[in-house]
C-alpha cells in the first residue's frame, strides 16, 4: 500500500508568485536562495536571466539525480538541444497551470503507486515486493553500468518491466535508449533514480 509524502516541485527564477499546479505542492525561489532539495521531487528551472544551471542545481546537497524541467519559450525549446545541456523536459513558460501539470505528469508518483497498489492486489503483497526488490537492483546496475554495449542490452529488459509496474517515463526513456537514442542516457540514469526513490518511499 503506498505511503507517499505531497509532491513538491521547486520553480527557480520565476520571479513569481507559485501558480496552482495540480497534484504539486509549489514553492518559487530564486537562485540564490535555494533550500535543501532532498525534499524537493522536481525543479521546474526558469531559463535566462541568470537562473542556476543545472548542473548546478544537481551539484547542491541531496539534488544530484534531480529531475530538471526547463521553463522556457517555445522558439527556445525548438532550437535548443536542452537533454544536452542537462534538462530531462521542457514546458513553455507561458503555459497554463494544467498545461504545466501535464508536462511534469511523468514525473508524478500517483499514477505509479496506483499500479502498485492494483497488482499487489492481484498478485499478493509479497510477490510485488519481491519483484521491486529486484526491480531495483537492476536499477541500481544500469545506473552503474558505463560500458555502451552492455548497457544497451539491459536497457531493453529495465523498459519492459518498468512499463508492467507503471514506471511509466522510465519505461520509456529506457526503450528509446535500447533503441539507439544515446543521448537519453542521463535522462535515463535520472529516472532510474527516482524510480529507486519512489520504491523506497513506498513503505
Amino acid at each position: 500500500m503506498q505511503v507517499m509524502k505531497t509532491h513538491c516541485l521547486l520553480l527557480v527564477g520565476t520571479g513569481s508568485d507559485p501558480p496552482a499546479v495540480p497534484g504539486w505542492q509549489v514553492g518559487v525561489r530564486c537562485p540564490a536562495s535555494l533550500p535543501a532539495l532532498d525534499e524537493i521531487d522536481v525543479a521546474l528551472v526558469a531559463v535566462g536571466g541568470g537562473t542556476v544551471s543545472p548542473s548546478a542545481l544537481r551539484a547542491r546537497p541531496g539534488a544530484s539525480c534531480l529531475p530538471i524541467i526547463a521553463l522556457a519559450p517555445v522558439d527556445w525549446i525548438e532550437r535548443e538541444d536542452w537533454r544536452a545541456l542537462g534538462y530531462d523536459g521542457a514546458v513553455a513558460a507561458d503555459a497554463s497551470p494544467a498545461a504545466m501539470a501535464d508536462a511534469l505528469a511523468d514525473w508524478h508518483r500517483a499514477g505509479t503507486l496506483a499500479t502498485l497498489d492494483r497488482l499487489e492486489s492481484s498478485f499478493g503483497a509479497a510477490e510485488i515486493e519481491s519483484l521491486l526488490g529486484r526491480f531495483g537492483v537492476m536499477l541500481a546496475a544500469v545506473r552503474a553500468e558505463r560500458d555502451p554495449t552492455a548497457l544497451a542490452g539491459m536497457a531493453h529488459r529495465v523498459a519492459g518491466i518498468a512499463g508492467t509496474l507503471g514506471f511509466a517515463a522510465l519505461g520509456r526513456l529506457w526503450l528509446r535508449f535500447s533503441e539507439g537514442e544515446s543521448g537519453l542516457a542521463g535522462s535515463a540514469r535520472r529516472a532510474a533514480a527516482y524510480a529507486i526513490t519512489t520504491i523506497a518511499r513506498r513503505g
